[in-house]
């Protein structure tokens, strides 16, 4: 059965049978396709596509995000190319979509991964209800909870510390979990922060996630002399990055982690 959709550049796509030579250039994509059982129709991955863990092992890598591989891609010969706006290049999807058939994607806010889950299905001819279904049920059940909201400051880098507004998908994981983004107003969606800025906005948690900056347990010490709320209660904490930032199955999981490990701190 033929199914169409819009992608994120407006471009009306359509297939005529499911994909069997596919390229995914974004690891939360790669990992939905094993996850939904189609392992076998993945032929190149991108180096960082390293979910599920292990399973990557023995697709081809086709280079990252911001530089492809193209030779590589040229040997695969795929049948469909999974891109997203904002982690790849203009001109490297513009190159690729002129040879290739290609799928870009551009999640907004986390409930935007519910039509992507539909889009996924689609296009492979395969079942996502359970996934959209965890996915429902772990937002309905915050709304249940009534949980108390918390001030945050949620990193993505170090040396300079930046920080994200608004208008990312991040915030909107953030927000739907009760966790107030303090730079939620900042006019650039991706930014450098100051310690003057920090202490200003006076947030009441730190998040430090592990991507795209890896940060690690020394790092919580770098807060230590702050004159913040987040530092005076010991509510500076590591995170699993991945849970705020991929889009796909993994996003069925997403309510459950930040509930265990991030909002049973605040209570």
């Amino acid at each position: 059965m033929a199914y169409e959709l819009v992608d994120a550049l407006g471009r009306h796509v359509r297939f005529d049978r499911p994909p069997t030579r596919v390229v995914s250039l974004i690891p939360s994509i790669t990992e939905s396709l094993f996850e939904l059982g189609l392992e076998s129709s993945v032929q190149g991955v991108s180096k960082y596509c390293i979910y599920p863990a292990g399973l990557t092992d023995g697709k081809r890598k086709v280079g990252g995000q911001k530089n492809p591989d193209f030779q590589a891609i040229e040997e695969i010969n795929p049948d469909l190319i999974i891109l997203n706006r904002e982690e790849n290049k203009p001109d490297h999807i513009r190159k690729l979509g002129e040879k290739y058939p290609i799928w870009v994607t551009y999640p907004r806010q986390f409930l935007d991964t519910l039509a992507l889950l539909r889009d996924l299905g689609g296009i492979f001819g395969v079942s996502v209800d359970d996934y959209q279904s965890e996915i429902r049920a772990g937002v309905e059940a915050l709304h249940l909870e009534a949980a108390q909201r918390c001030r945050v400051l949620y990193l993505i880098w170090r040396n300079p510390w930046m920080s994200i507004n608004g208008d990312t998908f991040i915030h909107d994981v953030l927000k739907l979990h009760g966790l107030d983004n303090v730079f939620a107003e900042h006019p650039e969606r991706y930014f450098e922060v100051s310690v003057d800025e920090i202490i200003s906005k006076n947030p009441e948690m730190i998040i430090l996630p592990d991507e795209p900056y890896r940060f690690l347990k020394k790092h919580i010490a770098e807060f230590g002399d702050l004159p913040i709320q987040a530092v005076a209660s010991g509510r500076v904490f590591l995170a699993d990055g991945t849970y705020f930032c991929w889009y796909g199955t993994r996003s069925a999981r997403t309510s459950s982690y930040i509930r265990k490990q991030i909002l049973a701190r605040i209570k």
